[in-house]
């Protein structure tokens, strides 16, 4: 029921069916993005979807990836797949808003509770943060979007979302109630919705 990219490419092209392929890893990093596009490369895809940066603004003791690291490995990554595969489409999704996900459940005495014993994305949701802390959350997010733009306008088969993404307003019932970070189904569901308008086909 999410209508996920690949299912709704399933419905106009049958031919593709149980030819795909997850490299993401739970708490991965840009860092850890050439890898995962090496892995695509091998895999001969023809559509790659990136959705990368969340875990880089989410360090213990407010350590954020520098963004200049942010950008070399996100150069890297779509210099691996233009070069290995130069025919492939690349859809790059904007980082989900950090700052919005803590204002929805900042009063929530369960996420606040999640959140603390988990120790998830204390560099944003950490009970004890100032405002200073979380704007500088904000503003290296900015930084890093721009990163995502820029880096993608440099390759003619990379497509962005404009930050589709990071301006959608998701509601509470949007958020997992297992670690109140990830998506829910439905917000599986309706970020796929979403992010499917912005592809190379959705229009």
């Amino acid at each position: 029921g999410i209508g996920s990219h690949y299912e709704r490419i399933l419905a106009r092209n049958p031919g593709i069916r149980g030819r795909r392929s997850n490299n993401s890893v739970s708490g991965a990093r840009m860092a850890d993005a050439p890898g995962q596009a090496r892995r695509a490369v091998e895999q001969g895809a023809q559509y790659v979807t990136v959705l990368m940066g969340a875990n880089d603004l989410c360090g213990r003791d407010g350590k954020l990836t520098p963004t200049a690291s942010f950008r070399a490995r996100f150069q890297e990554t779509i210099d691996t797949l233009r070069a290995g595969l130069p025919g492939t489409r690349v859809f790059v999704a904007s980082i989900p808003n950090l700052y919005q996900l803590w204002r929805v459940l900042r009063t929530d005495p369960i996420a606040q509770a999640v959140w603390r014993v988990a120790g998830i994305c204390p560099a944003m949701l950490d009970v004890l943060n100032s405002p200073a802390d979380r704007r500088r959350v904000v503003d290296r997010q900015l930084e890093f979007q721009a990163v995502l733009r820029d880096v993608c306008a440099g390759w003619s088969n990379c497509r962005f979302d404009g930050s589709l993404v990071y301006e959608f307003r998701f509601t509470r019932a949007m958020v997992s109630r297992l670690d109140y970070f990830h998506p829910s189904l439905a917000g599986q569901a309706t970020l796929a919705a979403e992010t499917w308008r912005a592809s190379w086909w959705g229009s």
